[in-house]
């Protein structure tokens, strides 16, 4: 992972470096933004896998069997860590 934020050693999704197996550990946003990454299987400690990301472009991750694409405003709302963490 890169460009770690804090020492809870969580970073925004679009941060994280891709082809990594992440845990969802927080996401920033009203209820809104919580109830419809949760219904796309994106919510705390869910696992994913991040295919792709970087330069304010879509995020490509795979939750559940899925590959989704997250815009670059959501994806940094949504916090993750190592699987490790």
């Amino acid at each position: 992972m890169s460009r770690e934020s804090g020492c809870d050693g969580l970073v925004p999704l679009s941060h994280a470096r891709p082809g990594t197996r992440l845990k969802v550990r927080r996401i920033e946003g009203g209820r809104k933004l919580c109830a419809r990454m949760a219904a796309l299987g994106i919510y705390p400690g869910a696992e994913v896998e991040l295919v792709c990301a970087g330069c304010d472009c879509p995020c490509l991750v795979k939750v559940h069997g899925s590959t989704l694409s997250l815009g670059a405003g959501v994806s940094n709302k949504i916090l993750v860590s190592g699987l490790s963490a």
